[in-house]
C-alpha cells in the first residue's frame, strides 16, 4: 500500500443528499484511491449524514474513508477538527456540495512539487442540478453562491485577496496550520452568522509568511446550488455576511487606513447606485443583479462605522 499523501477534508452539516453526490464523484477521480484519505467531519448534523458516509465506505472499500463528529457548531470548528485528525501532508478542503472533476486532485497536488507553494485553489462552477438559472443571476451574484473562476488558462500565482482560493476548493500544506494557526471561528459561518472570511484570511496569512498561493484552472469542482439559495432572502442574508466580511478583511486600525476604506466604500456604493439607476431607466433585465450588489456594498458603510465605534462585528 502506498503512503497517504493527501487528506481530502469535507466539513458537513445536514446536507446528506449533496454529500452523497460529492462522495460518488471520488469514484471517477484519476488518482489512485490508496494514496489519499477522505475525512468527513460531521458538524452535528440532524440528518442521516453518518449513514451516508458508512454506506459509501462499505461500498467502496478501496478508499480510505473516515468519519469524525464535531459538536461545536461552525464550519471553522469542523475544518480545524479535521486538520488535527488529518494524516496527509497536503490538506485539500472541499465543501460537502462540491463534487470534484476527475483531474481535480492530481491538479492540486502537482503544484506542490514546488517547495515554495503553500496553497493552491481552483475554479468552482455552479451546478444548478436541472433548475433554470434566473436570468438576473450573473456576475457578482454567482460569487455569492460560491461560484469562483479567474481569467487564467495556466497555473498562476495570485496575491490580491479577491483572487485567493475559496475553501470549497483549496489545498494547503498541513505544516502551515501548525506554523500559522488554524482557521478563525469568528470569521466563518456558524448558525445564523453569515460571515465568510475565514478562507481569505488564511490565504492572506500564507502570503504574508512568504509562501506562494496558486490558482490552477484544471483543479475543478462543481458547486451545487440548492433551490433555497436562489431566493432573494438567502442572497440578502449572504450579502450582509459578505459586507461584514469585507470590513473585517480591510480592518486596518490605523486612522488613515480607516478613512481610506470608508471613502472607498462610499465611492463604490455611489458608483453602484448610479449604475442601478441607469439600469432601471434603460429597463435592463439585470437591474436586480445591480440592486443586490449595490445593497451589499452599501451595507459595508454602517458595518464599518459600527466597527470603528464598537470594535466588534457580526452579520
Amino acid at each position: 500500500m502506498q503512503p497517504i499523501t493527501a487528506t481530502v477534508l469535507i466539513p458537513t452539516y445536514k446536507r446528506a443528499r449533496y454529500l452523497q453526490q460529492t462522495l460518488e464523484a471520488f469514484t471517477h477521480l484519476n488518482s489512485p484511491p490508496d494514496t489519499f484519505e477522505v475525512l468527513i467531519v460531521d458538524n452535528n448534523s440532524p440528518d442521516h449524514t453518518r449513514e451516508v458516509v458508512a454506506a459509501f465506505a462499505e461500498a467502496h472499500s478501496a478508499f480510505h474513508i473516515r468519519y469524525v463528529f464535531e459538536g461545536r457548531q461552525g464550519v471553522s470548528y469542523a475544518r480545524n477538527r479535521g486538520i488535527t485528525e488529518a494524516q496527509g501532508e497536503i490538506i485539500c478542503l472541499l465543501d460537502d456540495d462540491s463534487p470534484p472533476e476527475p483531474e481535480w486532485l492530481n491538479a492540486l497536488l502537482s503544484a506542490f512539487d514546488d517547495p515554495t507553494v503553500g496553497c493552491v485553489g481552483g475554479p468552482a462552477e455552479l451546478d444548478y442540478q436541472g433548475q433554470v438559472r434566473p436570468p438576473w443571476l450573473e456576475g457578482d451574484l454567482q460569487g455569492m453562491l460560491s461560484g469562483f473562476s479567474l481569467p487564467y488558462s495556466t497555473v498562476t500565482p495570485v496575491s490580491a485577496w479577491e483572487q485567493l482560493p475559496y475553501s470549497c476548493n483549496m489545498a494547503v500544506r498541513r505544516r502551515l496550520f501548525a506554523e500559522l494557526g488554524a482557521f478563525r471561528p469568528d470569521l466563518d459561518r456558524a448558525g445564523n452568522q453569515a460571515l465568510a472570511a475565514g478562507d481569505t484570511e488564511m490565504g492572506k496569512r500564507i502570503l504574508e509568511a512568504g509562501w506562494q498561493v496558486l490558482y490552477n484552472p484544471e483543479a475543478k469542482v462543481r458547486h451545487i446550488v440548492a433551490p433555497e439559495r436562489l431566493k432573494f432572502d438567502y442572497l440578502y442574508h449572504i450579502g450582509r455576511g459578505l459586507a461584514a466580511s469585507h470590513v473585517i478583511l480591510t480592518g486596518d486600525p490605523r486612522p488613515h487606513q480607516v478613512l481610506r476604506w470608508l471613502a472607498s466604500d462610499l465611492w463604490y456604493a455611489t458608483r453602484m447606485l448610479a449604475r442601478l439607476v441607469l439600469a432601471v431607466v434603460r429597463r435592463k433585465r439585470l437591474w436586480l443583479d445591480d440592486y443586490i450588489v449595490f445593497w451589499t456594498v452599501a451595507r459595508r458603510i454602517p458595518y464599518r462605522l459600527h466597527k470603528i465605534f464598537n470594535g466588534s462585528m457580526r452579520a
